[in-house]
């Protein structure tokens, strides 16, 4: 999908989906720090220090006012791979860990 990068308050691109597109279940809880990673927002995990590329649904328009540092609660599931109708920013990485959003708890 090619549609333009949308950022959050601090500039950080951010992974998206459209809403229409199916998605997962809200029954596991991503709780961690808004991270810079080369200029993808990511969540970072307090504990282990490893960090988890988010997949927003379009509607969430929380996801523009995050910055570095802000704590977040974002219930979906998590996926090795992005799937074909995601957003993917070039600045984000295209592997590892993304967390499929369905809602911001």
């Amino acid at each position: 999908m090619t549609t333009p990068t949308t950022t959050s308050a601090d500039g950080l691109a951010f992974a998206r989906y459209a809403d229409a597109e199916p998605g997962v279940g809200d029954a596991a809880l991503l709780t961690g720090v808004v991270h810079d990673s080369d200029g993808c927002l990511t969540v970072q995990d307090p504990v282990t220090g490893g960090t988890v590329t988010p997949i927003l649904p379009s509607s969430v328009e929380q996801a523009e006012s995050l910055k570095e540092g802000d704590t977040v609660e974002l219930r979906g599931g998590a996926t090795d791979e992005p799937f074909a109708y995601a957003d993917i920013p070039d600045m984000c990485a295209s592997s590892g860990q993304f967390w499929l959003v369905v809602a911001h708890a």
